[in-house]
């Protein structure tokens, strides 16, 4: 009968191990998957900081719909690729667009971009915002907290 007793300290030691080695395993899942997130976000925030975007043209048509015609230069020391452009167009009693205007595609450095946007719906633009983004990894876009201004 003493020898059960043994035996029982044994398969409960070896139980608190297994647990023990169980709780490592989720803890350490839960902790990396947190640590890629932001890495990610970290990776995206860094890039923001090379791009520097400038309108440098803005000519919009009078006849409705309206078309416009825009030009961006890109200056700053990313080399990485945008992934593209949104437009906001902002009207003289102070309404803003209601969806951006996405324009996917690089805008190359010291080279800069042209772009004709269809801005129907609008009778009297006075400002114009573009905001570069990026697009990461799971091919979302991530907009940068830069952002071009242009008033006519």
């Amino acid at each position: 009968m003493q020898n059960k007793k043994g035996l029982s300290d044994i398969v409960v030691t070896l139980i608190i191990i297994v647990l023990s080695l169980v709780a490592v395993g989720v803890v350490w899942t839960v902790v990396n998957n947190l640590l890629k997130g932001q890495t990610s976000t970290a990776d995206i925030t860094t890039k923001c900081l090379g791009v520097n975007l400038e309108v440098t043209k803005l000519v919009c048509g009078t006849a409705a719909p309206k078309l416009c015609n825009l030009s961006v230069s890109r200056t700053g020391t990313g080399t990485d690729a945008l992934g593209g452009v949104k437009v906001v167009f902002e009207e003289a009693n102070g309404t803003r667009t209601a969806a951006a205007l996405s324009k996917s595609g690089d805008v190359p450095a010291l080279v800069g971009a042209s772009y004709t946007l269809l801005s129907s719906g609008l009778t009297a633009p006075k400002k114009i915002e573009v905001t570069p983004y990026f697009t990461d990894t799971s091919g979302s876009e991530q907009l940068c907290s830069q952002t071009a201004e242009f008033n006519w």
